[in-house]
């Protein structure tokens, strides 16, 4: 349903089959056009209200014209559209949408004073065909400018032939567009749709006339008259005063004619009772209770009142009443699934689609309690029916491309998009789900993903999610500008959008705008989005504008959610380090670097921590082992040779700096540390053939200047010398050490007032020295979803922490959990069993625990048994409660699938005791309960169990326990 507005002010309920029409309002007793169904869409989207036309009342039907014509309206004539006709409503919506788009759009531009109509009759047909006609007529006798409207029709022509057609068939799908520029109110419009083949529509009906003019039938072959006017049908599709000419007897009607007439008769009484008011239709239903229209009409206007729970009841009235009725069964399980009653809507929509297996939402709609389950089968096979019976659905093969998505079956699903695109190829949601696959590493393909969430954004200007995958596209490329221009138009549209501000905060903070991308990072934090990345780019950013103090606050923030992420560790050590906190610095990038044994930066920064405690043998150690890893990264040996010439292994040292300048030998700043290296070791010959050559590679490389001028003054070349002094204070007035150098030349050259006065300049200048901070920013996926039952989100971090680190223990903890929660049993088993064995040398209570849980709910009883007692002895020696708790929960449903019920009734005692709110308790005694035929004693446990928080039960779980209560309300 739309909500559309009166010019007064009244706010109308509408629904989709109202689009286009001319409706009288109730508050003022005018009549307004409804705009077509795609324009209410867009505003939907956008949340801009629906405003409709202003019309004077229409007048009879045979009079062939409105008392007043409104200045703009759209009208579907031809071909019958929805998932089982020629074509889907949505792909038609989407089509016509951009077309009244391009046509508002040449229109404005145009800027035309002339008074005109325009009218744009267009046909879609079998076999990607499109048939279009644009015609203006003149309504301004003075202003009559016919070479403007010739261009503005071409400009439009053009404009809308660039656009797919969606896939038709079995005959053509119509629809005009009609506009009045600058003109008066008039009574009759001066332009008929395809006139150009308005004797072929009279002779032979507009299916086939626009079939023979797009040359897809025979126009030789003979074709029975058509005795009503096409004209006067389309005018009274706009008054909704249609009227069909008396057909001849038919044959009895098949079961989907009866299920369609059906569902045409609940449309229309929905609507013949719309304006009724509740306290009217209260009182008809009371009058008349067996009158199943009351019903049916009460039932919708719940529904549209969002008064889910009433309309399931006002359902079941009219069910009752006619209990074979699958429309009315198809609507009630949809409101059931609505409203999570997952079990009752599966009983309607199975019996739904008994009745009625040709329905295809009805498997739809079944398919989403199934997908609501994890039965990806089940859910699949429906999907499957309902694409069979309307193979030009959109809305059915992509929700079976999502289904194929969560399976990790991705290929598939961009097959599936694919497909989407042929039937619609301007629905937004698949262009903008194609985008975001072509961004994931199996499947990259940036030109693709750009192209796609491009269109996306095109066809869904109000939406936020393409935009802001495209931000993080052209981010990836280094494309800062066009990345901050997509986060920004995605505040544009949404500003409470936290996501959209904490991209802005790293784009920004990639350009060194650090004031800009904390200001981005705060305002992403205030609307909830406090995720790693966040405090990481703002940390980064405050470490980089020297606010060490709030960059350090940053990194215990994201270790506090996320204590092993190996970024932040490595930007605390990093601080630490340049604190000279030492010991802080070498036990966070100690753990940053067994996180993330791959990432070189922060055993770079061990092996200078080693050095810096006087420790060279392990930054020997340190660096050769980087060398193993990454053998032509010349910094390595660079860095090693620092190590080796601290250890005053110079021969070594020396070898590393040549294997280096080998590797690279166009980088100055190796040449330069050599030349150093020379220096240190008097063999100024060789430091300055390296000064020289960094020098021609870096004419700017001032620090190799200063060095050149000290070895030649070694070397008594003070002339040569006194020339770089002399540069370098051209270049930096204020630098005391090309003073102190140049007056120690010039005293070398018996200029003993240049000296002095070099020395007098020295006084007057302040020491300086320069700090240098090197900071990059990766990007961490990291967010806490197991308390938002985003289970595949978390097994993905899992698995990311796994890979990252294989050695460490949280991966595999993590994974397990969230496979148990999501009853993927043997797998967990798998996970707690690698965890018990890297932990072999002191038993974990908690993994005890959590395997013999996994094997109690697997029916794996004696196996559970064994790791439950020895769960339950660690935690009563460690003194673990919360572990004996949940171990004895678990021990007793073990024990009850033994059969051993006196011995489970104890455990499961105990465990209350020790923690009153484990929802699982409650929930495992009420299933043992129920299976034992209990069910008194089972619901209020069930019922229990769905209250408590302490944990709280899984989806599964909690599932499992509505259907079975349900069973028992309804026993």
């Amino acid at each position: 349903m739309f909500t559309v507005s009166c010019h007064c002010g009244q706010r109308v309920q509408v629904r989709p089959s109202k689009a286009g029409a001319t409706i009288e309002c109730e508050s003022c007793g005018k009549c307004f056009n409804v705009p077509s169904l795609g324009e209410m869409k867009r505003s939907q989207q956008r949340d801009e209200p629906i405003q409709g036309q202003p019309i004077d009342s229409v007048e009879t039907a045979a009079d062939h014209q409105l008392s007043e014509i409104p200045t703009s309206f759209y009208v579907h004539f031809c071909g019958e559209v929805g998932s089982t006709g020629r074509v889907s409503t949505t792909a038609i919506e989407n089509y016509s949408g951009v077309v009244v788009e391009a046509i508002d759009a040449v229109l404005n531009e145009s800027q035309s004073d002339d008074g005109f109509e325009l009218m744009v009759s267009l046909a879609v047909l079998p076999g990607a065909t499109r048939l279009m006609q644009i015609e203006t007529a003149s309504t301004d006798s003075d202003k009559d400018d016919d070479g403007a409207r010739r261009r503005l029709v071409d400009r439009m022509t053009r404009q809308i032939e660039s656009f797919a057609v969606p896939d038709v068939q079995d005959g053509p799908v119509a629809f005009l567009v009609y506009r009045r520029i600058n003109s008066a109110a008039c009574t009759k419009i001066g332009i008929k749709p395809f006139s150009h083949y308005q004797n072929e529509i009279e002779t032979c009906g507009i299916d086939e006339a626009l079939m023979r003019a797009a040359k897809l039938t025979d126009p030789s072959q003979e074709t029975s008259p058509q005795t009503t006017s096409w004209w006067n049908a389309w005018v009274d599709r706009l008054r909704q005063l249609i009227s069909q000419p008396s057909a001849p007897e038919e044959p009895p009607p098949t079961p989907e004619q009866k299920f369609r007439e059906i569902g045409a008769w609940i449309e229309y009484t929905e609507e013949l009772y719309a304006s009724t008011s509740d306290a009217e239709l209260k009182r008809l239903l009371r009058k008349s209770p067996f009158e199943l229209a009351l019903h049916v009409a009460v039932a919708a206007r719940h529904a549209g009142n969002e008064e889910f729970e009433n309309a399931i009841e006002a359902y079941s009235g009219a069910i009752a009443l006619a209990p074979e009725c699958a429309p009315l069964l198809g609507r009630r399980g949809w409101y059931q699934l609505v409203v999570g009653n997952h079990q009752a809507a599966l009983i309607d929509l199975n019996r739904a689609i008994e009745l009625a297996p040709f329905a295809p939402w009805f498997y739809f709609h079944r398919s989403k309690i199934f997908s609501g389950l994890e039965a990806w089968d089940q859910t699949l096979s429906d999907l499957d029916s309902a694409v069979r019976w309307a193979p030009r659905e959109p809305a059915f093969r992509f929700r079976r491309a999502e289904i194929l998505l969560y399976q990790d079956h991705g290929g598939r699903a961009i097959e599936e998009l694919n497909k989407i695109l042929q039937l619609d190829p301007h629905n937004g949601a698949s262009h903008a789900m194609l985008g975001w696959l072509y961004q994931q590493d199996e499947h990259r393909d940036e030109p693709r993903a750009l192209e796609h969430l491009t269109r996306a954004i095109d066809v869904m200007p109000g939406a936020v999610a393409p935009r802001l995958h495209r931000s993080m596209l052209y981010t990836s490329q280094n494309k800062f500008a066009l990345a901050l221009d997509d986060c920004d138009k995605a505040i544009e549209i949404e500003a409470d959008e936290g996501q959209s501000h904490a991209l802005r905060g790293r784009i920004l903070q990639m350009q060194s705008e650090f004031e800009e991308a904390i200001d981005a990072c705060n305002r992403a934090i205030e609307l909830g989005v406090d995720t790693p990345a966040v405090f990481l780019t703002r940390g980064f950013s405050y470490a980089a504008t020297d606010r060490r103090d709030l960059a350090l606050a940053d990194c215990h923030a994201v270790l506090e959610l996320d204590p092993e992420n190996p970024i932040a560790l490595h930007l605390l050590g990093s601080l630490s380090l340049q604190q000279g906190e030492l010991e802080t610095a070498m036990e966070a990038l100690t753990e940053a670097s067994r996180l993330a044994p791959q990432w070189t930066e922060p055993r770079e920064q061990i092996a200078l921590l080693h050095r810096m405690n006087e420790n060279p043998q392990a930054a020997i150690e340190e660096q050769s082992a980087l060398i193993e890893q990454e053998p032509e990264q010349p910094a390595h040996y660079v860095n090693r040779a620092f190590a080796h010439t601290q250890a005053g292994n110079h021969d070594d040292a020396l070898r590393d700096y040549q294997r280096a300048c080998e590797l690279d030998p166009e980088n100055e700043h190796i040449f330069f540390l050599r030349g150093c290296f020379f220096m240190d070791r008097q063999e100024d010959e060789l430091a300055l053939e390296d000064f020289n050559r960094t020098l021609e590679l870096s004419g700017v490389y001032d620090g190799a200047r200063l060095r050149r001028a000290a070895v030649l003054m070694r070397l008594k070349r003070h002339d040569q010398a006194l020339e770089d002094y002399e540069k370098l204070i051209e270049k930096f007035p204020d630098d005391p050490y090309a003073y102190s150098g140049r007056a120690y030349a010039h005293q070398m050259q018996g200029d003993e007032s240049a000296a002095e006065a070099d020395i007098d300049r020295l006084a007057e200048i302040a020491p300086e020295s320069a700090q240098e901070a090197a900071i990059q920013s990766l990007h961490a996926k990291v967010n806490r979803l197991e308390s938002e039952e985003r289970y595949d989100d978390a097994i993905d971090v899992a698995e990311e922490i796994i890979e990252m680190a294989p050695e460490h223990t949280a991966g595999y903890r993590l994974r397990g959990w969230i496979r148990w929660y999501t009853e993927q049993h043997v797998e967990a088993c798998d996970d707690y069993t690698q965890l018990l064995d890297m932990t072999s040398e002191q038993p974990d209570a908690d993994l005890l625990s959590s395997r013999g849980q996994v094997y109690a709910e697997m029916g794996e009883w004696k196996l559970a048994l064994q790791d439950l007692d020895s769960a339950i002895e660690l935690s009563r020696t460690e003194g673990l409660h919360q572990v004996l708790a949940f171990a004895l929960n678990g021990r007793a449903f073990a024990l009850a699938g033994l059969d051993r019920m006196e011995e489970s009734e104890r455990d499961y005692q105990e465990s209350v005791g020790l923690c009153p709110t484990n929802a699982w308790a409650y929930y495992n005694r009420g299933i043992v309960l129920f299976q034992r035929g209990n069910h008194d004693q089972a619901k209020p446990l069930l019922q229990r169990a769905l209250e408590l928080n302490g944990p709280p039960l899984t989806q599964r779980k909690r599932q499992r326990a509505e259907a079975v209560l349900g069973g028992l309300t309804d026993g």
